[in-house]
């Protein structure tokens, strides 16, 4: 087979989505292994020390060897993530679990790969093919981690120059992703708010993309669907089960139509703005999306009268630009009832950056597929339209 030519959908991962599925920890991981290194940052590790630790007695009751790695900073870089792999080429592990947030499972990606290879952090992303394959890897999400708990992708600081750097390598794929919406329970309201923003932000790209199909299209308009229904109730209550398991299943809904639509310039300038000042990938990404619907909507009407049906709009009786305004406003006013940050200057950042921002956000490989092309001038447009 040609190599250029990619499937209009590839899926090899196992999804188990179920409340207390963690549970069942042991029987899914047997499948691939018996010597387990868990990979979390010491964050997530101080959060779910207790469910790590059941974990973890679970696994060795049915007799697999299980170590669990806490060594990462909260934003893991480059040299952090060589001294990891170091650590688990020692152990000889043939399953590496992912636990947590987006940067512990960002943190398990690169380890897989190369903890079967012999290369460092940072010079992976000038490598397409490497000799071997990853080690298994399994994501374990401790709340919806909009898509990256499942898409074969990673970022990840690199310590020369604190720059978000992104790798894609199918071979990421995890074996296996086991979501329980009851560990969403002891992570933060707002980071679940943000995130779940976020899935819906790439959810609506993907939707955009040139890359978009019918199976990506329905994939991503049932995650828009899902958060649009289920996040306010999660915001007024905060400790109800049922709309957590929602909002875990539009996160890998997401990432899957991400990981082929492959398009989500709200996630590049969230990179680039994370690269360059405090904010975290994820707050960025919900002030930037509304921006970014705004900038494509006259180049795809048609789609955004889909998302506005989805979101709950009444579209009848109106023009199709009409109609696909209104998904644009849904979003801004899902946003304000959550109290999300929409402006980017509610936080410590200067116009003066956005030259820079905008220069590194239009080398990520999130851009090439929007309907509308995007130079660094049109990019740091949309920054000071957000601020």
């Amino acid at each position: 087979m040609n190599s250029n030519i990619l499937p209009e959908f590839h899926l090899p991962t196992e999804i188990f989505i179920k409340q207390s599925i963690s549970n069942n920890t042991a029987e899914i991981v047997s499948r691939y292994g018996k010597r387990i290194v868990f990979i979390t940052t010491n964050k997530d590790f101080e959060i779910y020390s207790e469910t790590l630790l059941n974990i973890y007695n679970s696994l060795k009751n049915a007799g697999l060897g299980c170590i669990i790695y806490d060594e990462l900073s909260e934003f893991p870089n480059t040299e952090e993530i060589d001294e990891a792999v170091s650590f688990v080429k020692k152990t000889k592990s043939d399953v590496i679990i992912g636990f947590g947030g987006v940067n512990s499972l960002n943190a398990s990606k690169i380890i897989s790969l190369l903890g079967s290879n012999y290369i460092f952090a940072y010079n992976i992303f000038d490598v397409e093919n490497l000799p071997n394959p990853p080690i298994n890897l399994i994501t374990m999400p401790a709340y919806p981690a909009f898509g990256f708990e499942i898409s074969p992708i990673f970022y990840i600081k690199d310590i020369q120059d604190l720059n978000n750097r992104v790798y894609y390598n199918l071979e990421l794929y995890p074996k296996a992703t086991i979501a329980d919406p009851e560990l969403s329970l002891q992570a933060s309201e707002m980071r679940i708010l943000k995130t779940s923003i976020s899935s819906m932000a790439l959810a609506t790209e993907s939707v955009i993309s040139t890359q978009n199909n019918d199976i990506i299209n329905t994939y991503a308009l049932k995650s828009i669907d899902l958060i649009f229904r289920n996040l306010p109730v999660a915001f007024k209550e905060p400790q109800n089960i049922v709309p957590k398991v929602y909002l875990s299943t539009a996160s890998i809904m997401s990432g899957i139509s991400f990981s082929v639509s492959f398009l989500s310039v709200s996630l590049a300038l969230a990179l680039a703005i994370s690269s360059k000042t405090e904010i975290e990938v994820d707050t960025a990404v919900a002030m930037i999306i509304p921006h970014i619907m705004e900038y494509n909507l006259t180049t795809s009407p048609g789609k955004y009268v889909q998302m506005s049906k989805v979101m709950g709009e009444e579209v009848r009786e109106i023009t199709v630009i009409e109609a696909a305004i209104k998904a644009v406003e849904a979003v801004r006013k899902l946003e304000s009832d959550l109290d999300i940050p929409q402006r980017l200057s509610q936080f410590k950042v200067s116009q003066s950056q956005f030259r820079g921002i905008a220069e590194l956000a239009s080398t990520y490989p999130f851009i090439k597929n929007t309907p509308r092309p995007l130079s660094v001038s049109e990019l740091e447009t949309v920054l000071i339209a957000a601020f």
